[in-house]
């Protein structure tokens, strides 16, 4: 239930304070938290980044890692443990984990992005099976079984709002892949794997889709893939493509107004809120910025462009540094990993 989420939130300023944090005191502190999402229950889940490569859980008022081995994955030669090695999931060894969903069941996928495959986490026993990717880098399997296709860095794997499929982020292959939960099915929506900014009204399997970082679907169908490289946004519905941010690609600071000639700064996630608008969260400008596809504008709601750990009264007054993740939780309010403040925000959705 939501109730349990809430002795979970420190008031951040005052007692008045409309943003707040959600922190671990002592030595768990959450590292590098980069996302965030909720089961039916209320209860939230989230992935840690390098170096602590495992899968949390808020319950009860009490903080929970239900799933992965801490360890140090950074370096020049890391030394895996040996489950990693041959893949093997039971304990399961985690490698740069980016995204974390929750199907309408209650599975929980997990995007295990160096080890190039995504996970599914039972919700009652939190055993982790394979269910997409071969383990090594590369491409192919399109219209065969998931476990049987190959990708190359798993970023993101995002749910439909139905629950029917999961878009993929295949960054290194320069690709959005998409899998039907039910066959299990892989096919490709977009990108011809050569790294790019694509063109407005190019057939989506036949254009560059640069260093795609993240998807999120909205009700209608309509794909969003966020590019990393190409600091855009571009729409994928009905075999086309549109650039609906920042249609030159440059990078630059975040300023508001009309999206088509905004720019952006390393974005790294995306998500859809309750009103069909789209939530980015731009890394490297350390901010997050709404897209409202109906007006065709860009506006940011949290983030003056500079990295800091202020948290204000409002989002207008709150700081981040380099967030990679956000979701609208089930209580209507907004919930930010504000990455490297190693914290969780929540606030008012916009």
């Amino acid at each position: 239930m939501l109730s349990r989420l809430l002795p979970l939130l420190a008031c951040a300023a005052s007692a008045f304070a409309a943003i707040e944090v959600v922190k671990v005191p002592g030595a768990e502190d959450l590292h590098e938290p980069f996302s965030i999402a909720f089961d039916a229950q209320g209860d939230a889940y989230g992935v840690e980044f390098q170096p602590a490569n495992r899968v949390f859980k808020w319950h009860g008022g009490k903080l929970e890692y239900i799933s992965g081995v801490k360890w140090n994955s950074m370096g020049k030669a890391p030394k895996l443990p040996a489950p990693a090695k041959l893949l093997d999931l039971a304990p399961a060894v985690y490698n740069g984990m980016h995204d974390i969903s929750i199907a309408p069941d209650g599975a929980i996928y997990l995007a295990d992005s160096f080890q190039h495959r995504i996970v599914r986490l039972d919700p009652q026993t939190h055993v982790a099976t394979l269910f997409a990717g071969t383990g090594k880098a590369g491409f192919g399997g399109d219209g065969g079984p998931a476990e049987q296709a190959q990708f190359n860095i798993t970023m993101c794997g995002t749910l439909s709002p139905d629950g029917a499929f999961m878009t993929i982020a295949d960054i290194g292959n320069h690709r959005v892949r998409r899998i039907d939960l039910k066959t299990r099915v892989v096919t490709t929506l977009a990108g011809n794997g050569k790294r790019g900014l694509p063109k407005d009204g190019d057939d989506a399997l036949n254009a560059p889709m640069g260093d795609v970082r993240a998807t999120c679907v909205a009700k209608d169908g309509t794909v969003y893939a966020l590019l990393r490289g190409g600091n855009a946004l571009v729409a994928v519905k009905d075999g086309k493509l549109n650039v609906v941010v920042n249609k030159a690609g440059k990078k630059g600071p975040a300023t508001d107004g009309p999206a088509a000639g905004a720019t952006m700064n390393g974005p790294k996630y995306v998500t859809m809120d309750a009103k069909g608008n789209v939530l980015i969260l731009d890394t490297e400008n350390h901010c997050l910025r709404l897209f409202d596809p109906l007006k065709q504008t860009i506006r940011t709601i949290i983030g003056n462009g500079k990295k800091g750990s202020a948290v204000g009264a409002d989002w207008a007054g709150t700081q981040l540094n380099r967030p990679h993740g956000a979701r609208i939780g089930p209580d209507g309010r907004l919930y930010v990993t504000d990455t490297e403040n190693n914290r969780i925000l929540v606030g008012p959705a916009p």
